[in-house]
């Protein structure tokens, strides 16, 4: 029998403001469930892990000597854990409300739901994208064609470029509402789950662990839900915007990691040359834009050509990128 309602599982990596305002949230907020929390910190060099001891005794510190990637760190949680649901929560959320025992009420009424996250919310109040759908393989290998496509004709047709969309206001549902794939910033998976799909997949060292953990729950036949009366303020990308260019890398070979495991090698290779394509569509109209002026386009010549240098290289990526200090 579980000894916890929930486990929840930090991964830290020199994030230690973070780490502190999001275990903060949690001791002051989380009121209606017991609760473990677990800190896994992956060889952070800015006292993260000395901080948690200092002030946080209550959480169960491990420090994982190297820098293992998310899905390998949570993991470890995962093993020690004695909750009867696991949640993976990002170092750059905080609570905004009691959304622990929110979600729990929720699970623990609807047997069929495997995974459940909050309603997510910027640090202003803005309500934040909490879910996406899964990519269909064909529209992934078309993500950077398509556009760029649209661009080509516009310069050519002398159409002045199109201003940037304006961002749509989030839809917060009022009641709890099926979804394709929660967002892993806060990941409420039950353990009768885990134990029928499996842990998350150290392969995947950061990036699209979430979306695997969720494909593989639905292929098991279990449902995924938001339940927007659990609240969590997320500051989005904070944890990994230090290495921008490298985190490009990786999260892409995870992409080319998710979609061979699950669709195999011609969705694979069709997502590179989707990218090849697209690299050299933006290489193009970087000369396009060069001849016929800036005023047609969306970007001037030279982030055109930025774009194409770097949609290049993806497509070509074969060496697995990680951090320096990763192991």
């Amino acid at each position: 029998m579980s000894a916890y309602d929930l486990t929840i599982s930090i991964v830290a990596y020199n994030t230690k403001a973070l780490v502190r305002q999001s275990l903060q949230s949690i001791k002051e907020k989380t009121k209606g469930v017991t609760y473990e929390v677990f800190v896994v910190d992956n060889e952070s060099k800015d006292g993260t892990p000395e901080m948690v001891e200092a002030e946080f005794p209550e959480v169960k510190l491990i420090r994982s000597g190297k820098n293992m990637g998310f899905s390998s760190a949570n993991n470890i949680a995962l093993q020690q854990a004695k909750g009867r649901y696991f949640v993976l929560f990002n170092s750059d959320a905080s609570l905004k409300n009691d959304a622990f025992a929110e979600l729990v009420k929720f699970m623990d009424a609807n047997p069929q739901c495997g995974v459940a996250c909050p309603q997510l919310y910027y640090p202003d109040e803005q309500a934040q994208i909490s879910y996406f759908p899964f990519r269909d393989p064909k529209a992934r290998a078309l993500r950077e064609v398509r556009p760029r496509m649209e661009e080509i004709r516009q310069v050519l047709y002398l159409k002045h470029a199109k201003g940037k969309k304006k961002k749509k206001g989030i839809k917060v549902p009022e009641q709890p509402m099926a979804v394709a794939r929660p967002r892993g910033v806060c990941f409420m998976i039950r353990m009768k789950t885990v134990e029928e799909i499996g842990p998350m997949d150290g392969n995947l060292f950061i990036f699209a662990e979430d979306v695997d953990w969720a494909w593989r729950a639905k292929k098991g036949g279990w449902k995924r839900f938001i339940v927007p009366q659990a609240q969590v303020y997320h500051e989005d990308h904070a944890s990994v915007s230090q290495r921008a260019t490298m985190m490009q890398k990786i999260q892409m070979q995870s992409v080319y990691y998710f979609f061979y495991k699950h669709f195999g090698w011609r969705v694979w290779l069709g997502i590179r040359l989707g990218n090849l394509l697209g690299g050299g569509l933006a290489l193009l109209l970087s000369g396009l834009t060069f001849l016929l002026g800036s005023k047609r386009s969306r970007l001037s010549a030279k982030e055109h050509l930025t774009e194409g240098k770097a949609l290049l290289t993806l497509a070509t990526l074969t060496k697995k990128v990680l951090p320096p200090d990763a192991v």
